[in-house]
């Protein structure tokens, strides 16, 4: 073997061992801290992964045997069908804008109107300068389309995207198997982050679709025999690149791993080192060249960098190797940056704050730092799709009324599938190494993957959401490189009939430990809140308040779609005042006692409907309440007389009760267990068909 050979094997080897830790971590290991919860047992994410191999080797069976023609049909049919769910969720599912959505939403507005001054938010995170200003213009294009800044416009706008990478992606693999491209289609469907991604407008979801493009242009670059198709698929894969490395910094990953990649493969051109040489110094170009055009749009919208008020680069790595935390943003380690006057002593007291830390961890605790920082990175297949929107200005009532269970269902599927991709990619990279033919695709995709994970895990802060673009690779991957299993029977003469039924029996009895070990979800009372409205800016960033002089008071009119029985107002804290609950015709429903009041009240469960929260300053002292001011509707109406202002507040339906019923339980596990029994069955008889 040649040198490359040995670094490309070395390669796979590497990227085989951090599926292989990641599949361990997501198996043992799924993160319970944050929103998801409550997980289901090792043994049963570890048979549902099994599971769901058997339907997708079923079905990549009954794709690879059916015609041309029937297979056109199908594809037709699967790409309708994913226009239709797309279109269901886009118009049923309105996110509202929250966090740093929030002050992007607003600024993207401001900018549509031609309003050019920033806040000082872009000041600390400049990394969100340059998506506004595209949303500002998907805004107006929006505006002068449908006469309004609709988020459904967005929604659709958003699933269009995604679904020209995918059609990339399907293009691609349809030239060397169509089986394989309508599989691709086949998990997407049932990937339950893409939808909630696609309803949350942020770079996250921007970048998905460059990523998938650059990956398919490197491919087709690396068989191009002619300079027409090179300088094609160079240009773009390089502006793709550019496009994701200006939209999410962390993205250089995939830049570097293809600039490294493209010098140690094999390249189908008759002369290699030329085509090496122009399309790395075509890439570099365009993306300085896309740096520079970047600056100047920013300029062109009024935005003028302020070293002063960033956030220095030390700073994101000081927070990521806080002790208490697994490596995600911390605010209170950002204030305490952020309140520094001048750049070079924000720098200063994040070197400080970093190196402080690192003595404190020690080489022990630095490695049991790493660990978790991997954890949260790699361990969870919902890829935090269930805490980026945290709240709907629109949903199905049968969503928000069980979204506690259907968000739980969810989570656990998404474990099974991505624990089930993940031993996919592994064998595809196993099988690879042992015939000594590596994939192109493959190997800048583990790559990519082993570059954000020492970008993520050894150096900057980590969260479940900088790993999704692995995500669609991983299914990439899987349509790709997915391989029947062994076929046992073909070495056996005789029928073995008794293989489905011991399977089977086998099947049961593990389904019935597993259901002994998970029977906590029916019998254990867990706090199940559900958030039936919720504004909770206000402190993030700006902390505004108003002020509330002795025998004031101030109304937030409400909207509430479900029955509630819970008042969380900011941070819940104790006032001199009074709060009255009313109806939209002025009854009283409900009132405070006692002078001294809290702002985090359990009252009797009211209806769902319209309503008026009063809170009146009983004291002889002003008190002051955070309020959101925002040139959108945070809420369905603003706080009375005062336009554009907002209460930061959450109301709930507050119950305590397990997971699941009993029936809905044995529901699913009788479900499982048929599903489970079918699998057996059909594999069955296609091994005998071989």
């Amino acid at each position: 073997m040649s040198i490359r050979q040995h670094v490309n094997a070395t390669l796979c080897g590497l990227v085989c061992l951090a599926l292989l830790f990641a599949g361990g971590l997501a198996l043992f290991m799924p993160v319970d801290f944050r929103i998801d919860h409550n997980w289901l047992s090792p043994l049963a994410i570890a048979l549902g992964a099994g599971i769901y191999l058997g339907v997708l080797g079923l079905t990549f069976r009954a794709l690879h045997r059916i015609s041309k023609q029937q297979g056109r049909w199908i594809a037709v049919g699967l790409w309708l069908l994913l226009f239709a769910v797309q279109y269901w969720v886009a118009v049923s599912w309105v996110a509202a804008p929250r966090a740093d959505l929030y002050f992007v939403h607003q600024q993207a507005l401001n900018l549509a109107h031609n309003i050019t001054s920033w806040p000082a938010y872009f000041q600390t995170y400049a990394n969100n300068v340059t998506f506004t200003i595209l949303l500002s213009a998907l805004l107006r294009l929006g505006h002068w389309l449908t006469g309004s800044y609709s988020g459904v416009w967005l929604n659709l706008l958003q699933f269009a995207w995604l679904d020209l990478g995918f059609l990339t992606v399907w293009l691609a693999l349809k030239r060397h198997n169509p089986a394989r491209a309508n599989l691709w289609i086949c998990i997407l469907l049932t990937t339950a982050p893409l939808y909630a991604y696609a309803l949350n407008t942020y770079s996250d979801t921007v970048v998905l679709p460059l990523l998938l493009f650059a990956v398919v242009a490197f491919t087709q670059l690396k068989r191009s025999l002619h300079w027409p198709a090179i300088l094609s698929w160079t240009l773009l894969l390089g502006l793709s690149l550019t496009g994701a490395f200006l939209l999410k910094a962390n993205d250089v990953v995939l830049v570097i791993a293809v600039l490294l990649l493209l010098w140690f493969i094999p390249l189908a051109h008759p002369h290699p080192w030329l085509v090496r040489v122009g399309t790395t110094a075509l890439i570099v170009g365009i993306l300085f060249a896309g740096i520079s055009g970047n600056h100047a749009l920013q300029r062109a919208n009024g935005y003028q960098a302020n070293p002063n008020e960033a956030l220095p680069a030390t700073s994101w790595i000081a927070m990521s190797w806080n002790p208490a935390r697994h490596g995600e943003y911390d605010r209170f380690d950002a204030t305490k940056i952020i309140s520094q006057p001048t750049e070079a002593a924000k720098k200063q007291v994040s070197q400080q704050l970093l190196n402080e830390r690192l003595a404190a961890l020690g080489p022990a605790g630095i490695v049991v730092h790493l660990f978790r920082k991997s954890q949260l990175l790699l361990a969870t297949g919902t890829f935090d799709a269930f805490q980026v929107n945290s709240a709907f200005e629109r949903a199905p009532g049968w969503y928000r009324r069980h979204r506690s269970t259907v968000d739980w269902l969810f989570a656990n599927w998404c474990q099974v599938a991505y624990l089930a991709l993940i031993l996919v990619n592994l064998g595809w990279g196993v099988q690879q190494l042992r015939r000594r033919h590596l994939s192109s695709a493959y190997l800048l995709g583990g790559l990519f993957m082993l570059g954000l994970m020492a970008f993520h895990i050894v150096f900057w802060e980590a969260e479940e959401r900088y790993a999704l673009p692995l995500l669609f690779l991983l299914i990439a991957g899987c349509a790709a490189g997915y391989r029947q299993p062994i076929n046992l029977l073909r070495w056996s003469r005789k029928p073995l009939t008794w293989l489905p039924l011991a399977m089977a029996g086998v099947f049961t009895l593990l389904l019935g430990v597993i259901a002994w070990q998970n029977s906590s979800l029916t019998t254990h009372n867990w706090a199940q809140p559900i958030n039936v409205i919720s504004q909770n800016e206000g402190r993030y960033y700006q902390n505004h308040k108003l002020t509330l002089k002795p025998r004031q008071q101030l109304t937030q009119p409400l909207k509430a779609p479900l029955a509630f029985n819970s008042l969380y107002i900011d941070r819940g804290e104790t006032i001199t005042g009074r709060l009255t609950l009313k109806t939209a015709t002025g009854k009283v429903v409900w009132q405070s006692r006692g002078q001294r009041t809290s702002l985090n009240q359990l009252i009797p469960m009211q209806p769902a409907g319209n309503y008026h929260l009063t809170i009146q300053n009983h004291g002889r002292q002003d008190f002051r309440l955070v309020t959101a001011s925002a040139n959108f509707k945070l809420l369905p109406q603003t706080l009375t007389n005062h336009p554009h202002q907002y209460l930061r507040l959450t109301i709930q339906q507050y119950r305590v009760g397990p997971i699941l019923t009993r029936n809905k339980f044995w529901l699913l596990f009788a479900t499982i267990w048929l599903g489970g029994l079918l699998i057996i069955d059909r594999f069955y008889w296609y091994r005998r068909q071989i």
